[in-house]
């Protein structure tokens, strides 16, 4: 297995407030949709995120947010775009971004 093989996500399950994401090492996290919100890298997103005060308040804006369960659209074999009914649909989550979001806020399961 190639070193980045282990990042590659092989299944996401949806329910309305979060999802769980299944990666080629057979690691499994279950993640809620604000969480990756709040990792988001788009142009618009991540400066909001540079320094720990912009974040916090950052993810205030993002917890103000009614949870909305977003449209998935695969994006090439490395990342995923979540569609959001309101707010950034623009962000591309790499599968990379997604693990290194799940282990820091997600739940291995």
């Amino acid at each position: 297995m190639a070193m980045e093989d282990h990042v590659s996500l092989t299944a996401i399950e949806r329910s309305d407030e979060d999802c769980i994401l299944r990666f080629a090492d057979g690691a499994s996290f279950k993640l809620g949709y604000l969480s990756i919100r709040k990792r988001c890298q788009c142009a618009k997103c991540k400066p909001r995120q540079v320094n720990d005060q912009r974040r916090l308040e950052f993810e205030e804006e993002i917890e103000r947010y009614r949870l909305e369960k977003p449209n998935v659209e695969v994006v090439g074999r490395y990342a995923i775009r979540l569609v959001w009914p309101s707010g950034c649909s623009s962000g591309i989550h790499s599968f990379s971004h997604l693990r290194k979001t799940a282990e820091e806020l997600g739940s291995r399961l």
